[in-house]
């Protein structure tokens, strides 16, 4: 066989070719002959929904795009699993109607026992497999460093930020890989130990999570000089309403998803974590951070 034969389109290993999937457009009811007869509200629905999957599907493809709806995905589950767990269950509330009506309903005690929720389990090997996604982490900051590094002119104050910011990424992710490595069998637990000391791998996972919340914070002081360039450069030249609207939406948004990681970020830094810290307020903020990112990436992609 040769070295250059397409793959085989029936190979369900091998995806379909891109090309398809640009040049698809959104469905027209109207124009197949089997769908011409359903109701003008249905054939509505069903124009909205392939028009909601062709965007979605654009989103997905680029590396932000996919990392924001993993990021949202993750998260929601969470929240959903925190309140699920929260929710009482079938009998619990026959239990409570019971007691209201006068009525003595005795029922099992595991009967009453909550019962784990199955979206948490989702929930973590979501984010597993974001962890898994991470591993090349590393080379992208590399990038960044180095690109800093060299880089000539601009404001020294927002430079020695950003290199701030990314020295700490860089060490969140250089931890994160060691301790994934590790969970999957690919390193010695002996590093993780060594690093660890007597807290072992809570120690160093402590220790990530402080890596990350460098670069959460220098996000705030990266805002604030941007705004502070963005009014001295209003006082020496004119700026168009347009640019002055996208780098005003551009600010807010990004505000906002730093605003939101912030606690999450002190939460697992912090020995004991924050008092009131729950996992619905943790999936909480970080649905918000990921919402962000996605509702971004939504609107890059549909440009």
């Amino acid at each position: 066989m040769s070295d250059n034969k397409a793959p085989s389109q029936a190979d369900p290993a091998q995806p379909p070719s891109q090309g398809y999937a640009e040049k698809a457009g959104p469905i027209d009811p109207d124009q197949h002959r089997g769908l011409q007869k359903l109701p003008t509200d249905v054939k509505s629905t069903l124009g909205k929904i392939d028009a909601l999957i062709l965007q979605l599907t654009r989103t997905i493809k680029t590396t932000a795009g996919f990392s924001a709806s993993l990021s949202s995905l993750n998260y929601s589950l969470y929240l959903l699993a925190y309140l699920h767990a929260q929710a009482p269950s079938r009998a619990t509330l026959i239990a409570r109607l019971s007691k209201i009506l006068g009525r003595d309903v005795k029922l099992p005690p595991k009967a009453l026992a909550p019962t784990p929720s199955p979206l948490l389990p989702l929930g973590l090997m979501v984010a597993d497999f974001r962890t898994t996604l991470r591993l090349t982490g590393l080379l992208s900051l590399y990038v960044l460093l180095k690109s800093l590094l060299l880089q000539k002119g601009g404001d020294p104050l927002k430079h020695k930020i950003l290199l701030v910011q990314c020295l700490g990424y860089i060490g969140f992710q250089a931890t994160e890989n060691i301790l994934q490595l590790t969970n999957k069998g690919v390193l010695q637990p002996t590093l993780v130990a060594r690093l660890g000391g007597a807290g072992g791998a809570a120690n160093v996972m402590k220790w990530a999570c402080r890596s990350w919340l460098v670069g959460v914070a220098t996000d705030f002081f990266r805002l604030w000089r941007d705004a502070t360039l963005m009014r001295e450069r209003k006082t020496r030249e004119r700026v168009s309403r347009e640019e002055e609207e996208q780098f005003d939406a551009k600010w807010w948004a990004d505000l906002q998803t730093c605003t939101a990681w912030l606690p999450v970020a002190i939460h697992y830094s912090v020995e004991g974590g924050l008092t009131g810290m729950n996992q619905g307020i943790v999936g909480f903020c970080g649905l918000m951070a990921g919402l962000n990112n996605f509702r971004a990436a939504w609107k890059g992609a549909a440009a």
